[in-house]
């Protein structure tokens, strides 16, 4: 019952995402599911205005659309200022509190970006594209993610 809530819940969270960026793909659900494991780690639910989020990654398409999953996951937004954006060779993202000094780190996997890569340069469908997505979207936190406290 709760892993059927929980999947849900993801795939409502997945359609918002992909309603504000547009189309969905396999970074979009990277980024969803990156501020899904800040938040539980941190226990705060959407929209807990003492979240904050930075976000370090390449400013390029496709990977930029992480930040359009953490923000419809988490509602820490550029224009409400609890969503920053640092340049980096890894893709990661920092949650914190504003109210005290708890921070978890979220990395995606190397082997995870290496493989998105791959499966990305040789100019999929729409469609395929999807399913990339969704396979990223079905898969376990340990399997995408890194993270530390």
């Amino acid at each position: 019952m709760v892993k059927e809530h929980y999947e849900s819940g993801l795939k409502t969270l997945l359609q918002a995402a992909t309603d504000l960026h547009g189309h969905f793909g396999p970074f979009l659900a990277l980024g969803v599911r990156m501020g899904l494991v800040g938040m539980r780690e941190l226990s705060v639910r959407q929209g807990d205005t003492r979240l904050t989020s930075t976000v370090m990654l390449e400013y390029a398409v496709p990977i930029s659309c992480i930040l359009d999953g953490i923000q419809t996951s988490t509602k820490c937004t550029v224009g409400n200022t609890r969503l920053t954006w640092k340049k980096s060779t890894r893709i990661g993202a920092i949650f914190g509190l504003s109210s005290s000094q708890q921070r978890v780190e979220v990395w995606v996997r190397p082997t995870v970006v290496q493989e998105l890569k791959r499966e990305l340069a040789v100019q999929p469908s729409d469609e395929e594209i999807r399913q990339i997505g969704w396979n990223i979207a079905s898969r376990s936190d340990e399997e995408l993610f890194l993270s530390k406290k």
